[in-house]
């Protein structure tokens, strides 16, 4: 995919990034440490937190949200703490205790995402973006660019 270029100066740039890091670092309590840091990974923001922090994100910036998937980048409420989650922790309660005592030289526990949905979460860099544009773009797909002075 050809990533769409957009020009910006220093100064919008700069505004840009220490208005959605103090957002985000307000929102969460927690400190945004590189354009990759992840809302749920890094921040532990999960579940309706998340949620109401992209609410909370677009209506005060009026940012466009119709091309965000949430489902693609987070598990719901229901999906983090479901009565099935639970079950399957409480029997696979040994393998965790194998695991704790042998310092994790022993793993018999399924892969991480093995009963959960894959998601890819959200990163700093990419709530810029979406900043940035007005509407919804992962950073991958932009190539930000410094105007040329002549």
């Amino acid at each position: 995919m050809e990533k769409q270029d957009l020009i910006f100066s220093f100064s919008e740039l700069r505004k840009a990034y220490a208005e959605v890091k103090s957002f985000i670092e307000e929102e969460t309590w927690d400190k945004v440490k590189s354009l990759s840091t992840t809302i749920d990974g890094d921040l532990g923001c999960s579940g309706d937190d998340n949620y109401e922090l992209l609410v909370k994100f677009t209506d005060k910036y009026n940012l466009n949200h119709e091309g965000f998937d949430y489902s693609a980048h987070f598990l719901s409420e229901g999906e983090l703490f479901n009565s099935t989650a639970f079950f399957l922790s409480l029997l696979l309660s040994p393998l965790y205790i194998i695991k704790m005592i042998s310092f994790g030289k022993i793993n018999l526990l399924p892969p991480p995402g093995y009963w959960d949905r894959e998601t890819s979460d959200l990163t700093f860099g990419d709530m810029l973006a979406w900043y940035l544009t007005r509407e919804f773009k992962h950073r991958s797909e932009l190539n930000i660019k410094l105007p040329v002075n002549d």
